[in-house]
């Protein structure tokens, strides 16, 4: 089992210009604060810095903007974890990044989970097993003042993206399928999927064989290739030689017509050309005007025998390469004759290989031969690849029947009862101790039940419940053990015996080896080993005395998320 401690929360507002540090005790932290001081808002923080927000927010607490950093232990190896925002950042105990990024699902989410070796799986909406977020993770650990004293399993916000998580996460946390459990539960969905997908191949296999031997005339012969051994040659020599001719003849030919595209382009230029020239010239020598202006460019020309001369010369000129194109397009369309002329003498070739196909030993012909031959290759083929697949199905269903065997072992009645029956002893005794009179055992005998009660009564019940299942993980769970951060225990106008009685129980019953954050407004007379941090003044958690030493603190972490990474 894993063991997450805080060692301290830093909370910091550029907006505000206000800045607090809390230092947590390794057993006992007691944060006393009047309504509307901040308190709740401060422990909200501690699980938020985690990417686990609180049921409810304050909107003026949200507003500031706080960034939140956190200096915890895991099984004694210290890490840091810096949320601003959406953005998380996680440390090692010296500072260097281990990861940054946005978001929490696909984000430090992952990250938590393997370093807390949070491996619990639950089905999404889309039916897919996925690790879900670090709220799930830190769930039996927080009972928040806004929601948990009403009902359980509720404390966090977001916890309605998967259907009736309530089971798996109880049963994950108290030991009854731990992280072996949904290891092979994932496992088991992986191997069920992969064998899906295969049988879907399968089953387009054997239509696509089906097909095939639907079209097929009854088989004529058993193959003797030897009987046509020497036709075997001969046919692949033809064959090649068929195919080196028309390779060639085909590249002359693709050569031929792109000279061809070529002229042709050069003909429409040069006549085009042609046709502007001795429209010019007509042009000019029908107007009786000493000067044409341009309607283009607006240039004066005279309209003598110079220009007239030089515009007959260039039509000349044009003439004459016009009459030297289309005579080298005569030349391409005879070699372009003549190479298809030497294409379709390849038929011969065709015609040599088809009586090779037709040659016959007694009934049987050589064209049967290879058809024969080619539709037992693609039977063959086929059926290697349903072997294939169907061994892989097998491989597939090995590993699912070993998946649920594990998953299996840990439905164990046996196995079960343990942890059931000390769950229930827990729960018999807390509810002596707390004095709830009214709650049957019937109403919480099962580990993951909801707790009914009705006035001062529900608190107690509910603290009851919480500390039952905290101390049943501590006996039996491989889950990692997290703070346990109880928000303003003394709610629905408790008696003063009776909240006394509650922060007693909260500040004793905490297993061992497990931190306990406790706020309240008061202790009630109880006493205890351990921090106190009081906050006083209305909205008064964040001071400005504090700014620059949390600042300072922040700003190396921060340098170390933008500074370049350098090869080791």
């Amino acid at each position: 089992m894993r063991n997450l401690k805080l060692q301290r929360l830093l909370i910091s507002s550029d907006l505000e210009k206000g800045a607090r540090i809390v230092q947590f005790h390794d057993r006992r932290t007691v944060i006393f604060g009047e309504n509307d001081t901040g308190k709740s808002c401060l422990i909200k923080s501690i699980y938020a810095a985690f990417g686990a927000d609180a049921y409810k927010t304050n909107d003026s607490w949200n507003a500031l903007k706080a960034n939140l950093l956190v200096e915890f232990t895991v099984n004694d190896v210290p890490y840091r974890i810096l949320r601003s925002g959406s953005f998380f950042a996680l440390f090692d105990g010296h500072g260097h990044a281990i990861w940054s990024g946005s978001g929490i699902i696909s984000g430090i989410g992952p990250q938590l989970a393997q370093l807390l070796d949070f491996k619990l799986t639950l089905s999404d909406r889309q039916g897919n097993q996925v690790v879900p977020p670090p709220a799930f993770c830190f769930l039996p650990f927080y009972v928040d003042q806004d929601i948990g004293w009403l009902r359980s399993w509720a404390s966090f916000a977001g916890l309605g993206q998967f259907e009736n998580p309530k089971r798996d996460v109880a049963y994950f946390h108290a030991g009854l399928r731990p992280n072996e459990y949904y290891i092979a539960k994932a496992a088991k969905f992986d191997a069920d999927r992969v064998i899906d997908d295969l049988k879907v191949d399968r089953r387009a296999l054997n239509r696509a064989a089906v097909r095939l031997k639907s079209g097929r005339g009854p088989a004529k012969f058993d193959l003797m290739p030897e009987a046509f051994a020497s036709r075997i040659d001969a046919l692949l020599s033809e064959c090649q030689a068929v195919q080196d001719k028309r390779d060639q003849v085909q590249r002359g030919l693709a050569d031929l017509h792109s000279r061809r595209a070529a002229l042709l382009e050069q003909s429409a230029i040069a006549g085009n050309a042609l046709a502007e020239l001795d429209a010019d010239y007509e042009f000019i020598r029908k107007t009786a005007d000493t000067e044409i202006i341009c309607p283009t460019c607006g240039t004066a020309h005279s309209n003598d025998f110079a220009n007239k001369f030089g515009l007959i010369s260039d039509a000349e000129t044009c003439r004459g390469f016009l009459l030297e194109v289309r005579q080298d397009l005569n030349k391409v369309d005879d070699e372009i004759s003549l190479e298809r002329t030497k294409l379709e003498s390849l038929t011969e070739s065709v015609d040599r290989i088809n009586a090779i196909l037709n040659e016959q030993r007694g009934e049987l012909k050589f064209r049967d031969l290879i058809e024969g031959e080619s539709e037992r290759m693609v039977d063959d083929a086929i059926a290697a690849e349903q072997s294939d697949i169907n061994t892989k199905i097998g491989e597939q269903d090995a590993r699912s029947d070993e998946a649920l065997a594990t998953m299996k072992s840990f439905e164990d009645k046996k196995f079960q009862k343990a942890i059931k029956d000390r769950y229930l002893q827990h729960m018999k005794q807390f509810v002596m101790e707390l004095q709830v009179p009214g709650l049957s055992e019937k109403s919480y005998k099962q580990i993951d039940c909801a707790i009914n009660e009705t006035g001062s009564d529900l608190p107690r019940a509910l603290l009851a419940y919480y500390y039952a299942f905290v101390n049943t993980m501590r006996g039996s769970s491989a889950s990692v053990l997290c703070p346990l951060v109880v928000d303003s225990p003394v709610q629905q106008d408790q008696d003063p015996a009776n909240a006394t009685r509650m922060i007693e129980f909260a500040l004793e019953r905490v297993p061992e080896g497990m931190q306990l954050i406790l706020g309240s407004v008061s202790l009630h007379g109880a006493a205890y080993d351990g921090y106190s941090i009081k906050i006083e003044g209305k909205r008064s958690l964040l001071g400005a005395d504090a700014y620059d030493e949390v600042a300072g603190v922040m700003k190396p972490y921060y340098d170390a998320l933008i500074r370049p990474q350098t090869s080791p």
